[in-house]
């Protein structure tokens, strides 16, 4: 094989390889994309992969499951609209050691950066709500985070993890959203409406005018809309800007 199609080779592999590095939440739906397009697909370049080129796709898949969990342990991340919160943090990790683990890889580093920014996250989580937000931005139960930390090894506070769950639990479209709300510098006050259907929580500018909400849908049930009504409650008290009746 001459060195021009070896090349060629090789940035068909690598294309393959951002792709996947850069898909969505199923790496692994990608790679086997990869794979029948390199190898199989007529509009394709219909390769024979070597072992080495099997190798780099996947590793490319335990690359983008380790830079969606670090996304989701991010705390500049809450008001991101690309932030899914703990609960899916945990759940790709379990992926991806169940990927690793079925092709026997082992990734030096990632459990470890992994770790730190769980407690980086518990660590400034504590510190917000301790300075009076009454919501936490933790969406998976107890139990799971305590076992996702122990798995890491991670050094979270026991105090911390305490006081997040004492607050209220949002989703992670709602601790998006409420993160917007109380991060607008220029819309000074805040107002809350009880529509019926749904309990919407305004911010104002300046001069009182153009909202911009934050709307949480009741459910029929009284206790769905009880739930709904504390959650409400805890997100406006926590928007730190001038009340409007």
């Amino acid at each position: 094989m001459n060195q021009h199609v070896v090349n060629s080779n090789k940035g068909y592999i690598q294309d393959e390889v951002e792709l996947i590095e850069t898909s969505g939440e199923m790496p692994e739906v990608s790679y086997y994309e990869s794979i029948s397009y390199l190898t199989q697909k007529e509009e394709g370049p219909q390769l024979t992969l070597t072992p080495s080129d099997i190798k780099d796709l996947e590793h490319a898949v335990c690359k983008r499951y380790n830079n969606i969990i670090l996304r989701d342990l991010d705390y500049a991340n809450r008001g991101n609209d690309i932030f899914r919160g703990m609960k899916r943090a945990i759940i790709n990790y379990a992926r991806m050691k169940k990927y690793q683990n079925a092709k026997k890889k082992r990734s030096a580093g990632w459990r470890e950066d992994i770790g730190h920014a769980l407690s980086d996250y518990i660590r400034r989580e504590a510190s917000d709500i301790s300075k009076g937000r009454r919501y936490t931005t933790i969406n998976c139960i107890r139990e799971d985070l305590e076992q996702f930390a122990k798995e890491l090894g991670a050094d979270i506070d026991a105090e911390c993890i305490n006081l997040a769950y004492e607050q209220i639990p949002l989703t992670f479209d709602e601790v998006y959203r409420a993160t917007l709300l109380a991060e607008r510098d220029d819309y000074p006050f805040k107002r809350l409406e009880d529509k019926g259907d749904c309990l919407e929580i305004q911010i104002l500018n300046e001069k009182q005018q153009f909202p911009v909400s934050l709307k949480l849908v009741c459910e029929a049930g009284e206790k769905e809309r009880k739930v709904m009504r504390s959650k409400a409650k805890a997100i406006y008290q926590s928007i730190r800007k001038k009340e409007l009746k």
